[in-house]
């Protein structure tokens, strides 16, 4: 059996982690409503959909990483689209600030590593502020409000999110949702 090391936390700042996922997003070509999956594949990871309803409903999503270039993105069949996006998002923030850039400080650091859902700590802070920015850059999420008239439906369409992940992205970047 194959044995993971559980991910680490960086203690980035808000602002560092989302200046980290905006660079990436724009370094990748990845922009509002892109197919995040397609994106996956281009990295070397796969996602997979896992019917965890009746065994672990609470699961939302995990991230197990074989090595720099494979790793698997796994999401609950039960979710929507729009959540899944997020997740896939989240799980990416994993594997980007607590693989590739934990490896990158400390050559000791495990190569194969996974990472799900353990509460609500900095780890999981970390990963979804990596997945707001990502998805919702701050200057184009500002941009789209405006053009919306503040209307957090129509702007969580433009960015295929849930109306709660926009709603939540206005809040931080000091929009009235």
């Amino acid at each position: 059996m194959i044995q993971y090391s559980n991910v680490r936390e960086t203690g980035l700042s808000k602002a560092q982690v989302s200046v980290i996922a905006e660079s990436l997003a724009s370094q990748l070509g990845f922009g509002p409503g892109d197919n995040i999956s397609d994106l996956i594949r281009r990295m070397g990871g796969q996602v997979l959909v896992e019917d965890t309803l009746l065994t672990d409903p609470e699961q939302t999503g995990s991230l197990l990483v074989d090595a720099p270039d494979h790793f698997r993105v796994i999401v609950p069949s039960h979710t929507s689209m729009e959540r899944d996006r997020f997740t896939i998002a989240h799980e990416l923030g994993h594997y980007v600030l607590h693989y590739l850039w934990q490896r990158a400080r400390d050559p000791n650091y495990p190569e194969r590593v996974i990472a799900f859902r353990q509460g609500s700590h900095r780890l999981e802070w970390e990963a979804n502020w990596f997945a707001a920015a990502f998805l919702m850059p701050a200057d184009t999420f500002r941009q789209s409000f405006g053009n919306q008239q503040g209307n957090i439906s129509a702007v969580a369409d433009e960015f295929s999110v849930s109306i709660s992940a926009a709603s939540v992205r206005a809040r931080g970047l000091a929009l009235p949702a």
